[in-house]
């Protein structure tokens, strides 16, 4: 098992079961118990987990408090222009593209050229009215029980459809992000949903802006290597430039 495959597990361990024992992961897993601690240290230092006696419970820092979806859109405003001008690269014709819910996503929608001709789901309401107003692209609006706060459908609808997809490119939206552990979210429906869209599509793609970078919620999207390309701004710092770079994923 590769050291990233071990964090999440523990991780997710200790969110399902609010404490694990040091003994019991190194018979699950099979490591020593060194092996473990080191582990445990590693997680403890970056605050994703708090160390007891024998053990670890959870303390997981998150992204900057989930706003409701129209507070987001005027949040974080040069670092989404900056980002959304780089996704355009992105598109060709003829594609088929997932496109997720989230204000810099929605940003991308607006500026799509006139002339670009794809077809494009989405679960996003606010992101299938600005993408109606497009004269040369198709959507398609996945259907299910409404998040109201993100005004995005999730549950089963949504992923039965997207089962029954093969994507070209899926531009995944991001409460949070880590080179470790992966792209993450708050919401046990929305990951499921994120899941399924990563699961279908040959290209995906991340956007986040650094609040985002080094932190973590308690569903997992994905692990941080099934991303193809991580799209930023320039406050990246050289040190997240370099470790999120050395996983594979390329940085744009």
């Amino acid at each position: 098992m590769l050291r990233e495959e071990r964090l999440q597990l523990i991780l997710k361990k200790v969110s399902a079961q609010h404490r694990v024992s040091s003994v019991e992961l190194s018979l699950e897993l099979d490591v020593s118990d060194d092996t473990i601690r080191r582990d445990l240290n590693e997680l403890a230092h970056n605050g994703f987990l708090k160390k007891v006696h024998g053990g670890a419970i959870p303390t997981i820092p998150k992204a900057p408090a989930p706003f409701k979806l129209s507070e987001r859109v005027r949040y974080a405003q040069g670092q989404k222009e900056v980002i959304s001008e780089k996704a355009l690269k992105l598109f060709e014709n003829g594609q088929i593209v997932i496109l997720d819910n989230g204000s810099t996503n929605m940003l991308i929608a607006s500026k799509l050229p006139a002339e670009l001709s794809v077809t494009i789901f989405t679960n996003s309401v606010p992101i299938a009215q600005i993408l109606c107003e497009h004269p040369t692209v198709e959507v398609v609006l996945l259907g299910g029980r409404m998040f109201k706060r993100a005004q995005v459908a999730v549950g089963v609808g949504v992923i039965e459809t997207l089962s029954r997809l093969r994507a070209d490119l899926c531009i995944v939206g991001v409460c949070s992000i880590h080179p470790a552990i992966g792209v993450t979210t708050p919401d046990w429906e929305e990951s499921l949903v994120k899941q399924k869209m990563v699961d279908v599509s040959k290209r995906v793609v991340a956007t986040a802006w650094q609040d985002k970078f080094d932190t973590a919620d308690s569903c997992l999207v994905c692990p941080f290597d099934e991303l193809d390309v991580l799209v930023t701004d320039s406050t990246i710092t050289a040190r997240q430039q370099e470790e999120y770079s050395g996983k594979g994923v390329e940085i744009w």
